[in-house]
């Protein structure tokens, strides 16, 4: 069962290039522990980390160095890995290479998936590369670890949609499950669209289950003689990649299933439902909504749906901002609303709380909206982050950018399942998600801006306990996949455009402690 502290307060991490702009010869003193350029401890990539408590003023000696304690704990960038050039793409159309990152169960090692479709499997202190493997040439959508750490799965969004149980470490295929076999194909898209990458069918994610099932969830939205198609089903298969279960049962859904959540003690699987697809939609699913199924067998419990807010919003769906836990199933919506569902004994919606964080208004004659992008449910809470003011599309205005600022954009909030809000923060930074990290600890990422370059406004927001421990922001705007074991904090960080058009920044992977 989850469990967090709620009262928050602001805690930033990211590095500075490699390492935080530590300089040669000084102590970085980190929570819990010291990161020293020689001597004795654990080598990391920016030198020797000794696992060590410390009090602020406290007088040091390690490696040689004497330094003394700050008041508060610093971060440090343990390594930095290069991910390739992908210049081209940012250049092109603005748009932030995915990445999928995952530590394995024991921490020693971290899977990184990248958008030029390679994988990678590192080591977790050094940063050295122990595997190497391209899957395909478009991007690896997701990677999970077997719960005992020997095989890696890894997915695609490419023509053929495969998911890959790999050897680790050497990524040779134990098996492949080809997902194109059922949610049909589709041609590469040409260089030059940076966006064609998305019509491609994908294993949007890998949910690796205790006993070391995997619920895959399958999409496919594209165009045939301009007409636009839906296909989606979402999967569980065995560790030998065998199909045990699938939904729906009698095929795919003319629809798209995304980013699947799990509550396995309660039995309970919650998906989003959209649809672009032209023609009726069909019977029977919540598109625009959640379907809550039963985990063990895949059968439908309930549709979650939720009216949109006409007529500034003729629709409004659910993306990441998914969770289950118990009987509450939470849907963070693009119009700005958050809802938490309360189900019954045989999974059926009996209530419903709804939070309004980013509804919309009027500026003048602009519709203004702030998407609830991120969200997860705690034993007693709800947490959730909205993302950059939004125009409603299809709203009748020519402003190409929002004429000011939305009051509830970018902002992280907690709240008490009866609605009371508990703790709220929001800054200069655009919020790019949210992760639930050990010790009672919520990761949120700081991308691009839009309105100005300032690189001190990159890195990882990290709130935990009541206590500003440190800020070290990136050197480049971080993706919002993040992934945390321990104390240890994995981000991608990508190249952003600047108003002249010049790309800025490099793409790679950084872990932080």
């Amino acid at each position: 069962m989850k469990r967090l502290l709620l009262s928050l307060s602001l805690l930033l991490a990211g590095c500075s290039g490699c390492g935080p702009s530590q300089v040669e010869g000084e102590l970085a003193f980190l929570r819990g522990a010291v990161l020293a350029p020689g001597g004795e401890g654990r080598a990391v990539g920016a030198g020797v980390l000794v696992e060590q408590a410390w009090t602020p003023g406290q007088e040091v000696t390690l490696g040689g160095v004497t330094d003394t304690a700050p008041a508060a704990p610093e971060c440090a960038a343990l390594f930095s890995v290069d991910l390739g050039d992908v210049s081209s793409l940012v250049a092109m159309g603005g748009e932030a290479p995915n990445t999928a990152l995952a530590w394995a169960p024991d921490g020693s090692k971290l899977a990184v998936g990248t958008h030029r479709g390679e994988v990678l499997v590192l080591d977790g202190w050094t940063g050295a590369v122990l595997g190497r493997r391209r899957l395909a040439e478009t991007m690896a959508k997701a990677v999970a670890w077997a719960p005992d750490g020997g095989t890696l799965y890894a997915a695609e969004q490419s023509p053929d949609a495969y998911v890959h149980a790999l050897e680790v470490p050497s990524l040779e295929s134990r098996w492949l499950f080809r997902l194109a076999d059922e949610l049909e194909s589709s041609p590469p898209p040409p260089a030059t669209d940076v966006y064609g990458v998305y019509t491609l069918p994908a294993a949007w994610s890998v949910v690796v289950l205790d006993g070391g099932d995997l619920l895959v969830a399958g999409t496919h939205s594209w165009r045939v003689d301009d007409v636009h198609r839906n296909r989606a089903r979402l999967w569980r298969l065995g560790p030998d990649g065998a199909v045990k279960d699938a939904w729906p049962e009698d095929g795919p859904a003319d629809a798209t299933l995304l980013f699947p959540r799990v509550d396995e003690e309660a039995d309970r699987v919650a998906i989003a439902v959209g649809r672009s697809a032209a023609g009726d939609p069909p019977e029977g699913l919540a598109i625009g909504g959640l379907q809550v199924l039963r985990l063990s067998d895949l059968t439908v419990q309930s549709g979650l749906m939720t009216p949109p807010l006409e007529p500034l919003f003729t629709s409004a769906a659910p993306w990441e901002a998914v969770d289950v836990e118990g009987d509450r199933v939470l849907a963070g919506y693009s119009d700005g609303r958050a809802r938490v569902f309360t189900l019954d004994g045989a999974g059926a919606e009996a209530s419903a709380l709804t939070l309004e964080l980013g509804t919309p208004f009027l500026a003048g004659e602009v519709p203004l909206s702030a998407p609830v992008s991120w969200g997860l449910l705690t034993d007693d809470a709800v947490v959730t982050v909205t993302s950059d003011t939004n125009i409603p599309w299809g709203a009748q205005t020519t402003v190409s950018r929002p004429p000011s600022p939305h009051p509830g954009a970018n902002r992280l909030t907690v709240h008490g399942l009866d609605g009371t809000l508990r703790f709220a923060w929001s800054g200069e930074h655009v919020l790019y998600g949210l992760t639930e990290a050990p010790g009672d600890r919520l990761l949120v990422g700081a991308g691009e801006r839009s309105s100005d370059d300032r690189r001190d406004l990159f890195g990882v927001l990290v709130f935990r306990g009541d206590a500003l421990e440190v800020t070290c922001p990136t050197d480049s705007p971080v993706f919002f996949r993040h992934a945390a074991h321990g104390e240890r904090i994995a981000v991608s960080e990508v190249p952003w455009t600047a108003d002249d058009g010049s790309v800025l920044g490099s793409y790679r992977v950084t872990v932080l402690r």
